[in-house]
C-alpha cells in the first residue's frame, strides 16, 4: 500500500535501499523503522510526560481538561465553554469548541465514537500509531490576539533544527504557509499542498525563538529525524505535538529539486 501510494504520487519508484530525498527517507522509516519511540512520539497523551520529562516541568503544555477511554462519558463530563476535542491516536482530527452552549453533547459522543474505531497503524499503513491506546482529549483552546497562534514545525535532524514550516490561521478559513531555515530566513521553495495557500512574506523571529530551537532540541535529541510543534503566544511557549512521517513521506515541493536538498541532511 505505501509503496503503491508513493509510486502514484511521485510517478516514479522510491529508492529504499539508499534513500536520497526526505520523502524516500520518510517512506523507509515507515516501512522499517520500529522503534518504540516512534509509538511514544505519536501518542498525544503519553508525549505528554515525554516532554515534561525532557523539558523540565509542564510549563509549555496545554491545559488537559479530560482523556476518556469512552465516549460516552462526554455526558457527564464538566468542561470550560472553550475546548479542542482530539483523539490522542489519530493524526489531523480536531474538534474545535468555542462555545459548550452552542454544541450539542451528542454530537461530540458520536465524533467520538467514530475516532475510536479508527487506527492509522491498520487504516494508513503508519505503524507508529498501530499500538496506541486510543482515547479522546479534551485540551485548552489556544487564542492569541483573537485567532489561533501561528504554528511553528521544526524539522529537526539528529536533534538540530533544519527548516520550518510556518503556518498562519491554521483553523481557519484561509490557512498560509510559509517555509524557512532555522534562523526564520525566508526559503526560495513552498509545499505543494490544497490545504495551505503559499505566502512568501519574510518573517521577524517571534519573542523567545531561541527557546522555541532549544525546545526543539531538546525534544529531538537522539532522533535521526524528527518534526517538533510548537505554538508562540506573545513569548508563550507551547508544545503541539511530535511527528515521525509528515505528510506520510507523499509532500511535494517547488522546485521538486528541495525534496533532495531536504533529505540531504538526514543521517
Amino acid at each position: 500500500m505505501l509503496l503503491a501510494r508513493y509510486v502514484r504520487n511521485f510517478r516514479r519508484p522510491p529508492r529504499l535501499l539508499r534513500p536520497r530525498t526526505f520523502n524516500e527517507h520518510v517512506l523507509v522509516k515507515l516501512i522499517f523503522d520500529r522503534d518504540p519511540k516512534l509509538t511514544l512520539f505519536a501518542d498525544k497523551l503519553a508525549v505528554r510526560r515525554y516532554v515534561a520529562e525532557r523539558l523540565g516541568g509542564e510549563e509549555h503544555l496545554t491545559t488537559l481538561h479530560a482523556a476518556l477511554e469512552r465516549p460516552e462519558d462526554i455526558r457527564g463530563l464538566a468542561l470550560p465553554s472553550r475546548f479542542i476535542m482530539k483523539p490522542n491516536h489519530l493524526s489531523g482530527r480536531v474538534k474545535v469548541v468555542r462555545d459548550l452552549a452552542t454544541v450539542e453533547r451528542a454530537e461530540l459522543e458520536r465524533l467520538g465514537a467514530t475516532w475510536l474505531r479508527q487506527n492509522l497503524g491498520f487504516d494508513g499503513g503508519e505503524w507508529a500509531y498501530r499500538n496506541i491506546p486510543p482515547r479522546l482529549l479534551f485540551e485548552e483552546l489556544l487564542d492569541f490576539e483573537g485567532r489561533p497562534p501561528d504554528d511553528y514545525r521544526f524539522y529537526c535532524f539528529g536533534g538540530e533544527p533544519r527548516m520550518i514550516s510556518l503556518t498562519r490561521d491554521r483553523l481557519g478559513p484561509d490557512p498560509t504557509n510559509t517555509l524557512y531555515d532555522e534562523r526564520l530566513r525566508l526559503l526560495p521553495v513552498r509545499q505543494v499542498s490544497p490545504l495551505n495557500r503559499h505566502v512568501p512574506v519574510e518573517h521577524e523571529p517571534p519573542p523567545a525563538f531561541d527557546r522555541m530551537l532549544e525546545i526543539a532540541r531538546r525534544l529531538s535529541a537522539g532522533t535521526d529525524f524528527l518534526r517538533v510543534d510548537l505554538y508562540n503566544l506573545g513569548g508563550r511557549i507551547v508544545f503541539g505535538e511530535l511527528t515521525n512521517y509528515p505528510s506520510s513521506g507523499l509532500r511535494k515541493f517547488d522546485p521538486p529539486s528541495f525534496d533532495l536538498t531536504l533529505g540531504s541532511y538526514w543521517r
